[in-house]
């Protein structure tokens, strides 16, 4: 009896030590949904709560998330390609990308 409560006992406690628990991945990046209520100008690059078009320079508006033309200014849709215009490439437009071009028409 003293055999099969060490041998129990011995099993637990391998298999207790050797299980991995999950580790923390900290090369996973958790990605921030976008504000789809958000609108950003496609010339001067101000995000706001409002659509229609900016105050300052009088482009229509960009909502976060959606691919437009950086050529036409225009908005062309949820998926990146080609815009139908002038077939130029798309760019989608987020917070990220605004921060950019701000500090870069800043610099310039």
């Amino acid at each position: 009896m003293k055999k099969i409560f060490l041998l129990l006992l011995m099993a637990t406690v391998s298999v207790v030590a050797f299980s991995q628990a999950p580790a923390a991945d900290s090369s996973k990046v958790k990605r921030q949904k976008q504000n789809g209520a958000a609108w950003a100008c496609p010339t001067c690059y101000k995000i706001t709560k409002e659509g229609g078009s900016c105050e300052q320079d009088k482009s229509a508006k960009v909502q976060l998330g959606a691919y437009y033309c950086q050529h036409c200014m225009k908005a062309t849709g949820a998926q990146p390609g080609q815009c139908p215009m002038c077939k130029g490439a798309t760019t989608q437009m987020t917070r990220r990308f605004c921060a950019q071009h701000r500090n870069v028409k800043k610099i310039a």
